[in-house]
C-alpha cells in the first residue's frame, strides 16, 4: 500500500473494527493468513494465525502481558484494522489507569505459514523520566484514506516536544502492507480535520522588515543544522528537515510572547550566501498554535530567489507561547531534498517601532503594555537601559510592567532599578524588588549603599537590612556612619540590621577592622559592640581594646551604662574587662551604672564579694539588681545576707527582691524561719506575696499554720490570700483541702465578684496540687450545667493536673 498523503494520529486508539474487549478475530485476505487474538479465562493474551477463521488460540502464541493488568483487560479493545491490500492487523490497547498509561501490542498474521508476528507491545505514553521531561512509545491509527485503508505508526513522544500541546509520534515507523513489516515514514501530524479548516493565505514577497525576534526555537522533529538558527538573526544560518523530498510533517516548535498578538510572521527561506547543495524551498506549510492552524502557500519557488523576505498577514492576529511550523509539501520532492528556512520573526502592532517609542507605552500597564514588554525583552541590553533610566518616569502601572521587562537584564542593570522599586509606596512592587535583590547578591550593594546615603525614616531601616543580608561586610561600613546619637529610635533600627550584618561570617574582618579603627565615634563603637552581643568575645582582643577607648578617663554616662552589656561578656575571659566591669558594679558615682551592672552580671558565682557588696549599696536601685541576680543564680553563699535584707531593708522592693531569691536557694531550716517572720512582721502586701510564694516552692511545710491564717485573713488583700493558696499547695497541706474547697466552690456563682474569682481558682488550682482522693466528686458543682465556661477550663484543668502530692 503506498502511504496515504495526509495521515491522522491520535494517542488514542481510532474506532476500527473494534470487536470485543477479550478476543477479535483479522479474516483472511490478501494472501494473508486469517488471525485470532484474544484473552483466556486466565487473563493471558495469546495469538494465533490459520488458513480461515476462526483460529483456535490454544494452538497460538503467549505474548507477554503484564499480570498486574489482568484486572484491566474488559477496560480494552482489540481492534482490526484495515491497512489496504485486503491486508488487516490487530492491535490491543489495556488502559493503566494508575500510571496515565497504556499497554498495547500490534500483531499481524504472515503472508505464509507460520505463527503470529508481534512487531510492537509495551507500554504507551509518557513513561519514563521526570515531570516535564517524560518520554515514552507512541502507537497512532490514522484516518481511512480514500480506499478506506488506514495507516499504524509506532515511534517516541516527548513532553518537552509536543507540537503546541498536540502529543507528536517522533522517528515513526508505518506498517506496510506490501511486506507487514515496519518502515521509517514521513507523516503529517496535524490532522486531516485541522488541515481542512486552517486558515488559508497566500505569502507575498516583501523588501523591508518590521518584524522583531520575539520567537525563540526551542526544539524540533529532525533537523539539519540547529532549530535555533531559525530564529538566531543571522540569515546565513538554517534549519532544514531530516526527513528528505517534502519533509511532510516535519516541524519546528518556537515560544512566543503569550501576552502580544502577532500581526504577521516575516520568514526567509533561501539564506542570501550560504550554499545548501540539497536545498529545497516549501511549496506550502503551517504554522499552528494551541489553538489555531494556518495553511500558507507560497506565491513561487523562493529557492531561486536567495535572501527573499516573505510574509504572512494575520488578521485576526495569532496569540499564544507556542507556534509551531509544520512543513508539507515543496517544489523539490526528490529524495535527498531538504526543506529549509533561513529565518523566521513575527510582526506585532508596533511594527518597526524604535525603543523610546516602546518604553513609554508601557504607560498605564494594560495591554498595550503588556505587549510593548513583550518586544522589549527581546531587544536586550539598549532596551533594558532606556527602560532602567525611564523607571523613575513612569506610573505605578508602567512601573510594574517595567519590572517585568528588568526581571531579563543582568544585574548591574537591573540592581538600581531594584532599589528604586524597594522604596516605593506599593508593597506589589517592594516585594517583587526584595526577591530580585537578593537574587542579585553582592551586584545590588553599591546601588542599596547609595541609596543608603539619602534615605530617611522606615526607607533607611529597610535599605539597612537588605544591605546587612546581601553584603554584611559592605553594610558594616556604611551603618556605622550613619548612626546618629540624637536619632534613639533610629538608632535602635539601624544597630538591629548592624547584629544581622555582623552575624555573617564574611563581615568577620570587616568587624575588626571597625573595632581597631579609633577614628570610629564613641557612639559607633558603642553600637557596634551592643550589636555583637554575647558574640563580642569571639573578636578579641579588639573588642576589649574598644571598650577601653570608650571607658577611659572623662566617659560620658551613656558610655559607661551602654558598654555594660559587651563589658559583661567580656569580663567572663578578659582580666582587663573584669577589672572594668567590677569597677562600674562598686564604684562608678552613678547609681544607675551600678544597678546595670548588677543586673546583668553573666557570672555571679565569680563575683561572689562584688555582689555581695552591692547588696549593702547606699542605693536602692542597686540592691534590688544584686538580690534579683543572686536569686537567679540560686546563690548559696547569698543566704544570710538576704535574710539580713528581708528583715531590715527599709524598702519594700529590696525586701521583696531578697524573699524572691531566697526561695530559689536549698534546703534550710533558718531561712524558712526568717520568711516566716516577715510573713508575720511585714506590712507590705506585695513582700507578703513574695514571702508566701518563696515558702511554697521551699516547700516549708511546717510554716503551713501560718500561711493558712494569710488565707483565711478576710482583712488581706486577695492577691495576698491567693498566694498563700499556691503556696498550701506547693507545700502539699492536706490540712488546708477544706479551706480551699470552700473557697473553689464560690467560683459556681456566675456573680462572682473579681476578689472572689482571684482567690478561688487559685485554690482550685492548689485543690488539683493535693489531689484528694474525691477531688471529683468535690469539683463537681464547678463541673455541673450552667456553670461558667471559664470555671469549667479550670476545674478540668485542676482534674488533670500531675498529681506530685501523691507521690510524696
Amino acid at each position: 500500500m503506498p502511504l496515504a498523503s495526509a495521515l491522522v494520529f491520535s494517542a488514542a486508539t481510532s474506532p476500527a473494527r473494534a470487536q470485543s474487549a477479550r478476543s477479535a478475530v483479522a479474516p483472511a485476505g490478501g494472501g494473508q493468513l486469517a488471525l485470532g487474538v484474544g484473552f483466556d479465562d486466565k487473563g493471558a493474551l495469546r495469538a494465533a494465525s490459520c488458513a480461515a477463521a476462526p483460529c483456535t488460540l490454544q494452538s497460538g502464541i503467549t505474548l507477554d502481558f503484564p499480570a498486574a493488568l489482568r484486572g484491566a483487560v474488559d477496560k480494552g479493545s482489540l481492534a482490526v484494522v484495515g491497512i489496504g491490500e485486503s491486508r488487516r492487523a490487530i492491535v490491543v490497547s489495556v488502559p493503566d489507569d494508575a500510571h496515565n498509561q497504556k499497554w498495547q501490542a500490534l500483531i499481524v498474521a504472515p503472508l505464509a505459514a507460520g505463527p503470529p508476528k508481534v512487531l510492537f507491545s509495551g507500554f504507551t505514553g509518557l513513561t519514563e523520566g521526570q515531570e516535564g521531561g517524560r518520554q515514552g512509545s507512541m502507537l497512532t491509527i490514522s484516518e481511512p484514506d480514500a480506499d478506506g485503508a488506514r495507516s499504524i505508526l509506532v515511534g517516541k513522544q516527548y513532553e518537552e516536544l509536543m507540537l503546541c500541546g498536540r502529543p507528536a509520534i517522533l522517528a515513526p515507523e508505518v506498517l506496510h502492507s506490501k511486506d507487514l513489516s515496519l518502515r521509517p515514514a514521513k507523516v503529517q501530524r496535524l490532522s486531516a480535520a485541522e488541515r481542512d479548516q486552517a486558515r488559508k493565505i497566500t505569502a507575498i514577497r516583501i523588501e523591508t522588515s518590521e518584524a522583531a525576534p520575539l520567537l525563540r526555537a526551542s526544539g524540533a522533529s529532525s533537523a539539519v543544522g540547529a532549530p535555533s538558527a531559525l530564529t538566531d538573526g543571522d540569515l546565513n544560518t538554517t534549519w532544514s528537515e531530516n526527513r528528505g523530498g517534502a519533509g511532510r510533517g516535519e516541524f519546528v516548535v518556537l515560544n512566543a510572547p503569550a501576552e502580544l498578538p502577532i500581526t504577521g510572521l516575516e520568514f526567509v527561506i533561501r539564506p542570501p550566501e550560504k550554499v545548501i547543495a540539497q536545498g529545497a524551498a516549501p511549496e506550502r506549510f503551517f504554522f499552528a498554535n494551541s489553538r489555531e492552524v494556518v495553511e500558507v502557500t507560497m506565491p513561487e519557488d523562493a529557492w531561486k530567489f536567495p535572501g527573499a523576505r516573505y510574509l504572512v498577514s494575520l488578521s485576526p492576529a495569532l496569540q499564544g507561547d507556542c507556534l509551531a511550523l509544520v512543513t508539507d509539501s515543496a517544489f523539490d520532492e526528490s529524495t535527498k531534498a531538504q526543506v529549509t528556512f533561513a529565518e523566521l520573526a513575527a510582526r506585532t502592532e508596533f511594527g518597526a517601532a524604535n525603543v523610546s517609542t516602546l518604553v513609554g507605552a508601557l504607560a498605564g500597564g494594560g495591554q498595550r503594555a503588556e505587549a510593548a514588554k513583550a518586544v522589549l525583552r527581546t531587544m536586550g541590553p539598549p532596551a533594558f537601559e532606556a527602560v532602567a533610566g525611564a523607571y523613575g518616569k513612569l506610573d505605578e502601572g508602567g512601573r510594574r510592567v517595567a519590572l517585568e521587562v528588568i526581571d531579563h537584564a543582568p544585574c548591574p542593570t537591573s540592581a538600581p532599578v531594584y532599589v528604586d522599586a524597594f522604596r516605593s509606596q506599593y508593597e506589589a512592587h517592594r516585594a517583587h524588588a526584595r526577591d530580585r535583590l537578593r537574587r542579585c547578591g553582592k551586584d545590588a550593594a553599591e546601588p542599596l549603599s547609595l541609596a543608603l546615603k539619602s534615605s530617611k525614616g522606615s526607607a533607611l531601616l529597610e535599605l539597612a537590612g537588605e544591605l546587612a543580608l546581601i553584603a554584611p561586610e559592605r553594610a558594616i561600613v556604611e551603618l556605622l556612619a550613619r548612626l546618629d546619637e540624637r536619632d534613639v529610635e533610629g538608632r535602635r533600627g539601624l544597630r538591629k540590621a548592624l547584629a544581622r550584618a555582623v552575624a555573617s561570617p564574611a563581615a568577620t574582618e570587616a568587624t575588626r577592622s571597625a573595632l581597631r579603627d579609633p577614628k570610629l565615634s564613641p557612639v559607633a563603637t558603642l553600637d557596634l559592640l551592643r550589636a555583637l552581643g554575647t558574640r563580642a568575645a569571639e573578636f578579641e582582643p579588639e573588642a576589649g581594646a574598644a571598650l577601653e577607648r570608650l571607658l577611659g578617663p572623662g566617659a560620658l554616662f551613656r558610655t559607661r551604662f551602654l558598654a555594660l552589656g559587651p563589658l559583661g561578656t567580656l569580663a567572663l575571659k578578659n582580666t582587663k574587662a573584669r577589672e572594668l566591669f567590677v569597677q562600674a558594679l562598686r564604684t562608678d558615682p552613678d547609681p544607675h551604672v551600678r544597678a546595670e551592672a548588677a543586673r546583668v552580671a553573666q557570672d555571679p558565682l565569680a563575683l561572689e564579694r562584688e555582689l555581695l557588696g552591692s547588696l549593702a549599696d547606699d542605693d536602692v536601685r542597686v540592691r534590688e539588681a544584686a538580690a534579683n541576680t543572686l536569686g537567679g543564680a540560686r546563690a548559696v553563699f547569698a543566704g544570710p545576707t538576704l535574710v539580713e535584707r528581708l528583715s531590715s531593708d527599709k524598702w519594700p522592693i529590696v525586701r521583696q527582691a531578697a524573699a524572691k531569691a531566697l526561695g530559689g536557694l536549698g534546703p534550710n531550716p533558718s531561712y524558712d524561719d526568717a520568711l516566716a517572720r516577715a510573713l508575720g512582721d511585714d506590712e507590705s502586701p506585695r513582700v507578703q506575696q513574695s514571702v508566701l510564694a518563696a515558702l511554697g516552692s521551699r516547700q516549708a511545710l511546717r510554716h503551713a499554720e501560718i500561711v493558712r491564717e494569710r488565707l483565711n485573713d478576710d482583712q488581706a488583700p486577695p492577691e495576698t490570700r491567693a498566694a498563700a493558696a499556691r503556696a498550701l499547695g506547693e507545700m502539699c497541706d492536706a490540712s488546708a483541702v477544706s479551706a480551699l474547697n470552700d473557697y473553689a466552690l464560690k467560683l459556681a456563682d456566675r456573680f462572682a465578684g473579681p476578689e472572689v474569682q482571684t482567690l478561688g481558682l487559685a485554690s482550685l488550682s492548689a485543690l488539683g496540687r493535693l489531689a484528694p482522693a474525691d477531688l471529683a466528686k468535690r469539683l463537681a458543682p464547678l463541673l455541673a450545667k450552667g456553670a461558667p465556661p471559664p470555671v469549667v477550663r479550670a476545674a478540668r484543668g485542676a482534674l488533670s493536673q500531675p498529681r506530685t502530692c501523691r507521690k510524696r
